[in-house]
């Protein structure tokens, strides 16, 4: 079987290409990050590990069945970045009532209102530093 310059080239790439993708296979791991809820009413808190990926993804679906949930919603006083690579930024944001709260390896902890406050409509999105210059 012969095979053209272009399919031989096309093959080439491709193998190549899978073969320089990242894979668990091989011990990558993708980048997470930890981050607390902690209602400071209560003192109860909840630690979650999110995908550093970029992704807006609801409070309320992360932490909804843990210690800052009651009855389903989610209370929180403040955030915490517990686990983290240097590079990661993850901010909490809320529009009604309005909330944009970053957590960074410069800091690493934030009040999100006192006594304590709803999140039931909030996202939060974990991602690297400058990430949007490049996608």
């Amino acid at each position: 079987m012969h095979f053209s310059n272009a399919a031989a080239l096309t093959s080439a790439l491709f193998s190549t290409i899978a073969f320089a993708a990242p894979s668990s296979e091989f011990g990558w791991k993708p980048l997470t990050a930890t981050v607390q809820l902690a209602n400071d009413q209560s003192g109860n808190y909840a630690n979650v590990v999110i995908p550093v990926d970029g992704v807006k993804r609801p409070v309320q679906e992360l932490w909804g069945n843990t210690a800052v949930a009651h009855n389903g919603l989610v209370f929180a006083s403040t955030a915490q970045l517990t686990a983290f690579q240097q590079t990661t930024v993850c901010t909490i944001t809320e529009e009604r009532p309005y909330l944009d709260a970053s957590l960074g390896a410069e800091r690493t902890s934030v009040s999100l209102g006192q006594p304590v406050v709803d999140l039931c409509s909030a996202y939060i999105v974990c991602e690297c530093e400058g990430m949007g210059e490049f996608f």
